[in-house]
């Protein structure tokens, strides 16, 4: 597995950009090959449907056959993505001054367009009735090293998780559905201003 691919075929970025391959390829962030069975009984899909998408993914080289074995007189193929990361050539599609990529660990593209669907939707429906049931933290930029990133990562997380065991009830009365998102993105990487 290679630690970066750049993508430059249009056919790669069409595949990979796609929401339900990208949840096809979450199931690899452990590095670990699995079979086409393997992964739909972990996203809770057919078969078939999983089995479409990663002849798909392979076709155009994001994930690799690397190994096969007989069990019970079936093959069964184990994938792998054939990168860590995968990097959009911002000269194939332009997306703004620098590169975007696609990482294993960090399918935020489509999880970002999802959210962006989810707030546009809501705010085109907020009444005098729940306007001020929508709330907003913005900090704007915001200068931290690596590690102090991650630690305001975690413990958003944790705070989050916590206060969702405390109150996480559905069955409650007068409640309203929220829909959480944190965002920590660096501007440019590697560079102060």
């Amino acid at each position: 597995m290679k630690a970066v691919l750049v993508l430059r075929d249009l056919e790669q970025i069409k595949a990979i950009a796609h929401p339900y391959r990208l949840e096809i390829l979450k199931c690899f962030e452990e590095e670990q090959p699995a079979t086409t069975k393997q992964v739909a009984d972990k996203i809770g899909e057919p078969h078939a449907k999983v089995n479409y998408h990663i002849k798909t993914l392979q076709k155009v080289n994001i994930l690799e056959l690397v190994d096969e074995r007989v069990k019970s007189g079936i093959i069964e193929k184990y994938y792998l993505p054939s990168a860590r990361m995968f990097i959009v050539d911002k000269s194939i599609i332009n997306f703004g001054r620098h590169e975007k990529s696609i990482n294993l660990h960090q399918v935020s593209l489509s999880d970002f367009e999802n959210i962006a669907k989810d707030y546009y939707k809501t705010i085109e429906s907020i009444d005098e009735k729940t306007e001020n049931q929508s709330k907003h933290l913005y900090y704007g930029e915001c200068h931290f090293t690596a590690e102090d990133a991650e630690t305001l990562r975690e413990r958003l997380q944790n705070t989050i998780e916590e206060f969702m065991k405390e109150k996480n009830d559905n069955k409650k009365k007068n409640t309203t559905t929220y829909s959480i998102t944190s965002l920590l993105v660096p501007k440019e990487m590697g560079k102060n201003k």
